[in-house]
């Protein structure tokens, strides 16, 4: 944790990136799984970089994975695998895949318009949840800021989840985003000098900022 806050730093594709994002507090990193991604990480490249990852710390992050992708997943050492998906295009039996690995590894991330209801069927699904921006053509990772209102509302709503706020978080309104009731932050481009080439700069601000608030 930095401070109060606990922090995902993902897009990681570099063991560096990922030292760095450790040294400076990260509570898990994320590597890009999905092929459709600029930050995707190929399988035979994971292996080399999750050996400068403990365990408990990585996570997964792919889009539509079929049950067999989810457990090869967790099979190569990931401790969670966090799924993007469209709930309306059904292009994703998160049923399925939840009832084989179990809620504990899977963190979900339906793709849901801003002000549009999240699906209340997938709650029972997981234990942890991402908010992320929603984009018409991209599942994550491009640097819009996503509905605070409606992640305030799931929150509140329902506290026994853990409610991970992502899209568009940088050192400009972390602390915005803590005041907000914010507990879990997931950081990806706001912490980046390009697509997944992580600013040492930016995530030191990051963690000063966070620190800061614990403080006052």
């Amino acid at each position: 944790m930095i401070g109060d806050i606990t922090v995902k730093v993902c897009g990681i594709t570099r063991a560096a990136d990922a030292a760095l994002a450790l040294d400076q507090g990260a509570d898990f990193i994320g590597i890009n799984c999905w092929a459709g991604s600029q930050r995707f990480v190929a399988p035979e490249l994971r292996k080399n970089l999750l050996r400068e990852i403990p365990e408990t710390k990585r996570i997964a992050v792919t889009v539509n994975p079929i049950l067999s992708d989810v457990i090869q997943l967790l099979e190569e050492g990931f401790a969670a695998v966090q799924i993007h998906f469209d709930p309306q295009t059904k292009a994703c039996d998160i049923a399925a895949i939840a009832k084989k690995v179990g809620p504990e590894k899977l963190w979900l991330a339906p793709k849901v318009a801003d002000g549009e209801a999240w699906p209340p069927e997938l709650l029972k699904l997981a234990n942890t949840f991402l908010h992320d921006a929603h984009a018409k053509d991209a599942f994550g990772g491009t640097g819009k800021v996503s509905d605070w209102k409606r992640f305030q509302a799931l929150q509140k709503s329902n506290p026994d989840k853990n409610w991970v706020l992502a899209g568009g978080l940088s050192p400009k309104n972390i602390v915005e985003a803590v005041k907000a009731g914010a507990s879990i932050l997931d950081l990806n481009s706001g912490v980046e000098i390009l697509p997944g080439l992580k600013s040492a700069e930016k995530l030191s601000e990051v963690r000063t900022l966070l620190l800061n608030i614990k403080q006052s």
